[in-house]
């Protein structure tokens, strides 16, 4: 009776109509199912090779029902090797040939459906004998352009892999490439069950294709999606501790798992740090012998250690000290790369390295810094904000008398604004204790004109950020260096073109007042006025109109208050100096601006004890400038005589200074006649002004020279504003 309806049920299969061979086929795995316990097994596998013959059918829809049907009957069937005997061929046939035969994409997945259920189901032994056939039907699959046949198929792969490890070795490399194909699919999912993929084939194949799947794995850790970055971490940190060869390939896997513990997703960072705290502790397991005197002895963690940071175990520590430097000449490189994802990438990385490097990071510094110098001037802000993180770091972990040794010869020559980034950070980062020690070099080295006078924005935030940075770390031990910081402040505050650097400016001018135990910014002046003053004096005569030192007087004279009285010999000097007739006329005019313009300057200089004397030789220097072949020259001569007189010192000694004014006057009403129509107008209201001072002077004046005057209308006005004055 059984042979019968087998019988019966197969030749069904013959018939033409696809309903009925569907029938058919339906009816024989009923059967089947039906009398599995009576059945002989030559039996079972006529059926079985029956249903299998329907899988060349020119009907699509029988072919994809005698494929649901083989799969569900294999799933039930014992494991016989005789079922895969047929099985695999027909697979083979249909998926593993050069040529496509299989034309449906659906039919193609459930037929990789079932060679996954087939690598699941049997067992190593017997999988083991097909594992050819296997691989080369996954070799054609992977790259199948259907997106779920190729996730299939990287699953199939990863599974075979664990499943028959010792046969899949020979066979594993052949399989890298074409995963590798979808590991940039655009499917995000694609690319994370490939990634798991080539984790699986590798460890459990041959190690030698991590250097061909290495490159790939990294770019995905520039994938936009997390889950992706989070399938690399995943299998950067299972080889880690389980690939068979991993020793060999240290120096290749840590900078990919040391670049994720800075990811930007909190959760992704926090199961890299697991991850990465495992193999620094499965190192330490497997070197047990090493690490027992280092683990004996011990002690808690620095007492200079960054607080924002939980400590690496001593194995995560030791094993990127070894690897140091096989890593740090391609971080260098990759931190001045084209491509702006790699260069954040290794910024992200050279944080991590110096963590966990330590002290270690000495012997790579000198070549780190030219990476980070560059870097630090990169157009992407993050790239910019991780160098600076990382430059701290070396603060917390490289003694000042070593990285000064490195860093400041380096920026003698020609200091750049990223070479002072890195150094403020650095210092940032430093111990008190032992940054004491240098900080006359480094005051010395911020004050020479070399590196203070610059007019670059850029490079003068990050100059105020040292000075910053070393008040903040060191305190009242600044003391020491006052007079230097004092001069690199003003120096950027007087060369100064945009406003948030004044500001930033004049915030390090009362970070160090607080140091210094000023009361205010006027006792700090008057603290280190003097000594400025005098180096300014020595190269007064040689300023020109680009000159710093001229930027950063005019600055002191502005900022410094009533700190001026103290030194008004010295100004009233560097004044003359700078207005001899043979000067620049540029640098003239500008010394006018400074004296016109600066209210407290010129009060301080008119209240001191000798203002009459000091006066009197200012008013002669100016009075010369009346005849200056500039115009702007001229009015800001005129200008700066009213400030000068306006209003008149407390101490001022008519009887004594008769002869001043009286040549005032003259030189004055001469200019009053000036052939400029405009400088006529500006002398007559200065002479209004500074007549106040000795009205009737200036009337006789004015009453000898009116016979010989040309501008006879200004001659009147002058005498009848002069009368009005003495009426009243």
């Amino acid at each position: 009776m059984t042979d019968v309806l087998i019988m019966k049920y197969c030749g069904a299969l013959q018939i033409q109509d696809k309903q009925k061979k569907k029938r058919a086929i339906e009816n024989l795995s009923k059967f089947l199912h039906e009398h599995d316990s009576e059945l002989e097994v030559t039996e079972k596998i006529q059926i079985y090779k029956n249903i299998l013959r329907c899988f060349n059918d020119k009907a699509e829809a029988c072919r994809e029902f005698a494929v649901k049907i083989i799969t569900d009957i294999t799933s039930f069937l014992h494991q016989e090797d005789d079922y895969l005997i047929y099985l695999m061929p027909a697979l083979l046939q249909r998926l593993g040939g050069q040529e496509r035969i299989e034309s449906s994409e659906e039919v193609r997945l459930l037929k990789v459906s079932l060679l996954h259920c087939v690598i699941n189901k049997y067992r190593p032994t017997l999988l083991s004998s097909y594992v050819n056939d296997i691989i080369q039907i996954l070799v054609n699959t992977l790259v199948d352009p259907y997106p779920k046949i190729k996730k299939e198929s990287c699953e199939c792969s990863a599974d075979l892999a664990e499943t028959i490890p010792r046969h899949f070795y020979t066979y594993s490399q052949s399989l890298i490439v074409p995963i590798l194909q979808s590991v940039t699919h655009q499917h995000y999912r694609i690319r994370i069950v490939a990634i798991t993929a080539i984790g699986k084939v590798v460890r459990y194949g041959n190690n030698k294709s991590v250097d061909t799947v290495i490159g790939p794995l990294a770019e995905r850790l520039f994938d936009q999606i997390q889950a992706v970055r989070q399938a690399v971490v995943q299998v950067i940190g299972i080889w880690l501790v389980q690939l068979p060869d991993r020793y060999s390939y240290f120096h290749r896997l840590l900078p990919l798992i040391l670049t994720s513990l800075t990811d930007e997703i909190p959760d992704l960072k926090t199961e890299a740090l697991k991850l990465w705290d495992e193999v620094g502790k499965v190192y330490m397991q497997e070197n047990e012998n090493e690490f027992k005197d280092q683990v004996d002895f011990l002690i808690d963690d620095p007492v200079h250690y960054p607080p924002f940071e939980t400590r690496p175990n001593i194995g995560c520590r030791t094993l990127v000290n070894r690897h140091l430097c096989k890593i740090v000449p391609a971080l260098v490189r990759e931190l001045d790369d084209w491509l702006m994802d790699i260069r954040l990438k290794a910024s992200q990385l050279l944080y991590s390295l110096i963590l966990n490097a330590e002290v270690y990071i000495t012997l790579h510094l000198e070549k780190i810094l030219d990476g980070m110098y560059r870097a630090s001037n990169d157009e992407d802000v993050r790239v910019v904000n991780n160098v600076e993180k990382a430059a701290e770091l070396i603060g917390y972990f490289v003694p000042p008398d070593t990285y000064c040794k490195l860093v400041l010869p380096t920026m003698e020559d020609s200091a750049t604004a990223g070479q002072l980034r890195v150094f403020a950070a650095i210092l940032k980062g430093s111990d008190r204790s032992t940054l004491k020690e240098k900080l006359t070099d480094i005051g010395n080295f911020l004050k020479s004109a070399e590196i203070c006078w610059s007019k670059e924005t850029a490079y003068q935030i990050q100059l105020l950020s040292c000075c910053s940075n070393l008040m903040v770390v060191c305190e009242q031990d600044c003391k020491m260096i006052g007079y230097q910081l004092f001069v690199v402040i003003i120096s950027v505050l007087g060369l100064a073109t945009e406003e948030f650097v004044t500001k930033e400016a004049l915030g390090c001018f009362h970070m160090l007042q607080s140091v210094e135990t000023c009361t205010s910014l006027q006792n700090l002046f008057e603290k280190y006025l003097q000594p400025v003053l005098q180096e300014f004096q020595v190269s007064a005569d040689s300023w020109s109109l680009c000159s710093p030192e001229r930027f950063i007087f005019e600055a002191l004279l502005i900022y410094a208050g009533s700190a001026i009285r103290l030194h008004l010999q010295i100004i009233s000097e560097i004044l003359v100096t700078c207005l001899k007739p043979e000067k620049d006329p540029e640098v003239r005019l500008k010394m006018f601006i400074i004296l016109s313009s600066n209210v407290v300057a010129t009060e301080e200089l008119k209240c001191a004890h000798d203002s009459g004397p000091f006066l009197i030789k200012l008013v002669k220097v100016v009075l010369k400038r009346l005849d200056d072949v500039s115009d702007d020259v001229r009015v800001a001569a005129v200008a700066t005589l009213v400030k000068l007189f306006k209003p008149l010192p407390a101490d001022y000694c008519m009887e004594i200074s008769f002869g001043h004014l009286d040549a005032l006057f003259s030189t004055m009403l001469i200019h009053l006649d000036d052939p400029d129509l405009g400088f006529q107008h500006t002398m007559l209201d200065a002479l209004k002004e500074i007549g106040e001072v000795n009205p009737k002077i200036l009337l006789e004046k004015v009453g000898i020279c009116t016979v010989k005057f040309c501008n006879a209308e200004g001659c009147r006005e002058l005498t009848g504003y002069i009368e009005r004055l003495l009426d009243n």
